[in-house]
C-alpha cells in the first residue's frame, strides 16, 4: 500500500512539473497577445497536455488583467475570437479594455481584483504600466 501511494505521489509530482507556467509564449508553452485596435487585444494561451484546463482559463484571465493595466486600463471584458459572448476564459480569448467599469449586464473583470486574487493563488505578481 505504502508503495502505491508513493509511486502516485511521484506520478503527481511529475505531471505537476510538465504543466505549463505563467510565462510569454516559448517553446514549453505560455501566453502571447496581438493588438487588433486600441484597447482591444487578442490573448492566447498555450499549454502542454499536463496543464489543467482550470490553470489554462485562470491564465488567461490573468494575462487579460495584466495586459489592461499595462495599457493603462482599469477594466476589461472577454470574448471569443469569433465576437461571441463567452461564460468563461479559454485559451484565446478577445480583451476589450475600459477605463472605468463599463455599463450593467456584461460580464466584465476588475483588473487589479483578478491580478490580486490569482496572483496570490500562483504567487505571481502582475506587472502594470507603472513597472
Amino acid at each position: 500500500m505504502k508503495t502505491k501511494f508513493t509511486f502516485i505521489l511521484a506520478c503527481a509530482a511529475l505531471i505537476a512539473g510538465c504543466a505549463t507556467e505563467y510565462q510569454p509564449h516559448s517553446s514549453e508553452g505560455g501566453y502571447s497577445e496581438a493588438a487588433i485596435e486600441t484597447g482591444v487585444w487578442r490573448v492566447k494561451f498555450a499549454a502542454t497536455p499536463y496543464t489543467l484546463q482550470q490553470q489554462i482559463q485562470d491564465f488567461s484571465l490573468l494575462r487579460s488583467a495584466e495586459l489592461t493595466l499595462q495599457q493603462g486600463y482599469s477594466h476589461f471584458t472577454l470574448s471569443a475570437p469569433d465576437g461571441k459572448t463567452i461564460a468563461q476564459p479559454g485559451p484565446d480569448v478577445v480583451v476589450r479594455m475600459f477605463k472605468q467599469r463599463p455599463e450593467e449586464g456584461v460580464v466584465q473583470y476588475d483588473a487589479r481584483s483578478v491580478c490580486r486574487q490569482l496572483g496570490t493563488h500562483y504567487d505571481l505578481t502582475c506587472r502594470d504600466r507603472s513597472q
